[in-house]
């Protein structure tokens, strides 16, 4: 969160603490079975500076960090694509970085006034107005979309002006000479004019034919590219979701129980629509507070007293939920159409009025049973399905075959013939296959059954049935690849010697245009390319502006071949451009002040003493990867 606030400082701080934890970090992925039980909360899963980071709070940030992708995206996103795109380290690794920059800034006593704060965030384009201006709507919104609340968002904002100070110190300690910024300014805006010339061997022509001893040798060549894969018949039993899902069901009185001990899911929060004013003083509240006790207008009270246009004072719809000012419990006890006296908050003192109340809704059991149902089932189906994978393991191990099980369980068994380790059959066609069955495939051993394997959403036991070993083909049947490789031979070959004959005539003086026509060869002159040009390679580019004038370059690559010949240079002037020298000056400063913040920052790390409590981090970890079947729809 706060990302735009945060950018400059999260590669340094990241870079010292994964130095310290990286090394912790790589056990937590060798899990043991998932935890069946909350992990005690009030344990640590770290320790910055004698300050515990809890389960419970790394818990909780992790669901509100889902949460909030899900509101900026817009998009439905679960706890379950959260874990499986990666985020449980990332969010460990915030967390305690917090946790460092807090103790770091606290132990060197940095501090900022208050109200630099509020003008800071005031000052937010993120919270701007049509007109520029600071608008509450859009403050109290951004703060509902990220899950934030009010004193929680001030700290972060707090904190990252303190942990700037670090920054600041450092970049007033770095100086750069002007005469080294004017060195890197001509290294990096000399220009350089080329000719170049193209040569493209696959549409160069080649006569004649390969005789018999080159054909033979090329099919040595080529015995690798000209062996057919390994072959793999095999037979899977699929165990999946939807099969088990369809084995459960579930009584009425059961799915009434569930209703009743989560009617709060299913209860549409009351609406209350409202309008504000913000003052800085409470003295400017009081005032607009007479006024409309007096009878007068609330968008003409707002526009006199507190300067804000009628999109400013429209506050919107808010719930219990949203509502995360320090004026939430008044409007929610407030009458419709009551106007509340002036309410303190952190950014001044407001006066709120409830235009409309939309109550809130309890949907009925008949309502949401069958969306119970189907969700029950689909949390229950999952260790259904694990219970299941164990107990027909079992029974192949005591040597029933996959016919033998699926006859009498009723999983889906699926026959794939001569499929290589690519997923392709014979043909070339693409098998419909999962890579992790065909990985397994491609590993067992002719004539057993698998052990039962874990495949996304499911689990999957297969048997090789047959392997074709792989095979050479013959010459006869090779003469296609033979011919193809004897003409790429050739034409490479050609345009070795074209690029030496172009090299040698522009050595003795003749013209680009000239050569141009006697070789056939189009060429183009470059102007002012620089030394990050995208026309050419890099490593053409390089030999250009490294090699002195009228030196001849060649360079291959997979499908063309350059000659290239530097005609003139253009040096650059930095005492013409005055301003790209300062900016250029002003980003080796920069850079030279975020290498001494890194190492700032890395040293307080060790200073400070971080501790992974790798065993209770693993159950945290495991709860949430838990959660994905039992905890994610709050049953």
């Amino acid at each position: 969160m706060l990302k735009f606030f945060r950018d400059q400082k999260n590669s340094w701080l990241m870079k010292g603490i994964l130095i310290l934890t990286a090394l912790s970090f790589i056990s937590l992925f060798r899990w043991g079975n998932i935890a069946e039980q909350i992990p005690d909360e009030s344990k640590a899963i770290a320790v910055v500076d004698g300050k515990k980071i809890t389960v419970a709070q790394f818990i909780n940030e992790f669901y509100q960090k889902v949460k909030s992708v899900g509101k900026i995206t817009q998009a439905p996103f679960t706890v379950k694509d959260a874990i499986e795109s990666g985020m449980l380290l990332p969010e460990l690794n915030q967390i305690v970085s917090r946790a460092v920059m807090e103790a770091a800034v606290n132990n060197l006593k940095l501090t900022v006034p208050d109200n630099d704060v509020r003008d800071a965030v005031k000052n937010m384009l993120i919270f701007g107005d049509v007109d520029g201006s600071f608008s509450m709507a859009a403050y109290k919104k951004y703060l509902s979309d990220m899950g934030l609340s009010e004193k929680r968002f001030i700290d972060d904002i707090f904190l990252d002006m303190r942990t700037q100070q670090l920054t600041t110190a450092a970049g007033t300690l770095s100086a750069v000479p002007q005469s080294m910024a004017e060195t890197a300014y001509n290294v990096q805006n000399e220009k350089r004019s080329a000719d170049v010339f193209t040569i493209t061997p696959a549409k160069l022509k080649i006569t004649g034919k390969p005789t018999a001893q080159e054909k033979e040798a090329l099919y040595k060549e080529l015995a690798e590219q000209l062996t057919a894969p390994e072959y793999r018949s095999f037979t899977v039993m699929f165990l999946t979701l939807d099969e088990v899902s369809k084995k459960i069901n579930l009584s009425e009185q059961e799915l009434l129980e569930v209703f009743n001990e989560n009617k709060d899911s299913y209860t549409i929060e009351e609406i209350r629509d409202v309008d504000q004013m913000l003052f800085d003083s409470k003295e400017e509240a009081d005032k607009a507070y007479s006024a409309l006790q007096k009878g007068q207008k609330f968008m003409d009270v707002a526009q006199k007293f507190a300067h804000q246009t009628e999109d400013q004072t429209k506050l919107g719809d808010v719930t219990p939920s949203t509502a995360t000012g320090d004026w939430a419990d008044v409007v929610f006890t407030a009458k419709k159409g009551e106007i509340i006296a002036p309410v303190q908050t952190a950014f001044g003192w407001q006066i709120l009025r409830v235009n409309s109340i939309t109550p809130k809704v309890e949907r009925k059991f008949k309502e949401v049973r069958d969306e119970i149902e189907q969700k029950l089932i689909a949390s229950m189906a999952f260790d259904t399905l694990s219970e299941t994978a164990v107990a027909l393991d079992d029974r192949f191990g005591a040597g029933e075959t996959i016919e033998d099980v699926a006859k009498s369980t009723g999983f889906p068994v699926k026959k794939f013939t001569l499929i290589d380790s690519a997923g392709l059959d014979e043909n070339g066609k693409k098998a419909d296959i999962s890579q992790n069955v065909l990985a397994t495939a491609f590993a067992a051993d002719a004539g057993k059954e698998s052990p039962m394997v874990e495949d996304g959403t499911g689990f999957f036991v297969l048997r090789v049935d047959e392997v074709r070993d792989p095979v050479v083909k013959p010459i006869e049947k090779s003469q296609k690849e033979i011919q193809e490789a004897w003409l790429s031979e050739k034409q490479q070959e050609k345009a070795k010697q074209i690029a030496q004959d172009i090299e040698t005539l522009l050595n003795k003086g003749i013209s680009p245009k000239e050569i141009s026509k006697q070789t056939g060869v189009p060429y183009q002159r470059l102007k002012e390319i620089t030394r990050h040009d995208s026309k050419l390679p890099a490593a053409v580019l390089y030999r250009l502006f490294n090699e002195p004038v009228k030196t001849v370059v060649t360079y291959p690559s997979a499908s063309e071949l350059l000659v290239a010949r530097t005609i003139s240079v253009t040096p650059a002037n930095p005492k013409k451009d005055v301003i790209g020298v300062a900016g250029l000056r002003r980003q080796m400063r920069e850079q030279m002040a975020k290498e001494k913040a890194d190492a700032v920052l890395a040293d307080y790390a060790v200073y400070l003493g971080i501790k992974i409590h790798e065993d209770t981090v693993q159950k945290a970890f495991s709860y949430l990867t838990k959660s994905i079947q039992q905890n994610e729809e709050d049953y």
